[in-house]
Formats: structure tokens, sequence, C-alpha cells
């Protein structure tokens, strides 16, 4: 049992050499600038408003920042199984969202903004893409800032959610 625990320390701070399948060091300039762009870019948050066509298109796009949950959740202090409840999920949803293998649904993103009592677009930034990475961390770890989602857990989540579809008056796209 003690060396369970001692291999799960270790993995709790991982080398910069290996993380994500690559060395920091070989980032391209233009990886490293789209990093820093989410990073710093961030506006200030409003206090929650019912969403509209834009914030949907954003969530549908697959522009939430993992992040920014994490960060918005912790500056809060929300934490437990009652962020899930709130969330209109099960947990270890949040969870899993914070770490980006799994894709809240429209209905999860706007309870969380609820939540959160910010706006659906301050969980997303307009240049976030979906990306797969080999080494996912399983949790969130202290200094780590988780950027993306699996475009599969996105796909999952946004199945169905058409472009031509609009956001009804509450909140729900239209069948």
């Amino acid at each position: 049992m003690l060396e369970f625990f001692r291999r799960m320390r270790r993995r709790s701070t991982p080398s910069t050499d290996t993380w994500m399948g690559r060395c920091i060091g070989t980032a391209s300039p233009a990886e490293l600038e789209h990093a820093r762009g989410l990073l710093t870019d961030r506006h200030g948050t409003a206090p929650f408003v019912e969403p509209g066509g834009d914030e949907y298109e954003l969530w549908r796009a697959g522009k939430l920042v993992p992040f920014y949950l994490t960060e918005l959740l912790n500056a809060g202090g929300h934490c437990g199984p009652e962020v899930d409840a709130a969330c209109l999920a099960e947990e270890p949803a949040v969870d899993r969202w914070e770490v980006g293998v799994e894709y809240p649904s429209w209905e999860q993103t706007v309870a969380l903004a609820r939540l959160l009592d910010v706006r659906v677009r301050d969980l997303a930034h307009p240049d976030a893409e979906p990306r797969h990475h080999e080494v996912r961390p399983r949790r969130t770890m202290s200094g780590l800032a988780i950027l993306s989602f699996e475009p599969a857990a996105v796909a999952v989540a946004t199945a169905g959610a058409g472009a031509a579809e609009r956001v009804a008056p509450d909140n729900r796209p239209d069948d």
C-alpha cells in the first residue's frame, strides 16, 4: 500500500521533459503564443445572465476551456459532489470536465455558469480548440493549466447540435 502512495506522489509532479508527450521546449512559437493567449487574454467576468445564441455557438464549437472552469470553481470555493449535482451531472463529471476528457452538455454548461455566477462566455475563449493529448492527466494538478477538451468528448456532447439550430428562450436548442 505504501508503494501505491509513492507512485501517486511521483505522478502528481510531472516532468516537463515528457509532459503531454513532448518537451515544452519543443513547442513551436505559434503553440506557445496560443497557450499564452488563452492564459493571459482572459477578460473580466460578469454576473450570470441567460445565454444567447453566440454563447451557444461557443459551446457547440468546443471553445470551453477546462482551466477556466477549474479557476472559477476554486475561486468560489466550489468542490465536492454538490457541484456535480448543481451542474445537473453525476460525480465525477465535473472533475472530468476539469481535465478535458468529458465535455458538459449545453444544459450542464448553463447550470455551471449559473452556479459560478458568470456568463457562459466567461467559460470559453474564441481561440480555444479541442485537442487530443496522448498523455492527459486523470485529475487536476496544481500548476497545470489544461487548455483544451478532447475532440471526441466535444463530439459526444454536441452530437445533434447543428449549426442551423438557435437557442430557444429556455436555453435549449430547438428540436
